[in-house]
């Protein structure tokens, strides 16, 4: 069987309630965690409304967006530059172990 196509593109403001569902069930499944939908909505809302602070990446199977994560950005002395960090990375289950994350 062949794998489905995953594309990468960066995130835009129309992805924020898509980003807003991994979010909430991310933090369900890795810390048993319910989080408030509307502050999860504000906060990704704000990272489109001040990109300074980083980006979100969305992966797409057959132009559905499948998994997400967000780079953060980190100044470092220790360097003198500036670090991404990884963070709220989420695969629907559906799509986990095809490469996405990968990808």
């Amino acid at each position: 069987m062949k794998s489905p196509r995953i594309t990468v593109r960066r995130a835009t403001a129309a992805d924020a309630p898509t980003l807003t569902e991994f979010n909430i069930a991310m933090a369900q499944e890795t810390e048993d965690h319910p989080l408030d939908r509307s502050t999860v909505l504000a906060g990704v809302t704000r990272l489109f409304q001040q990109p300074e602070h980083g980006f979100y990446l969305v992966a797409e199977c057959d132009k559905t967006v499948v998994g997400a994560l967000m780079v953060t950005k980190e100044w470092s002395d220790w360097r003198d530059g500036l670090w991404w960090w990884i963070q709220s990375v989420y695969v629907i289950k559906t799509q986990r172990r095809r490469g996405v994350f990968r990808k």
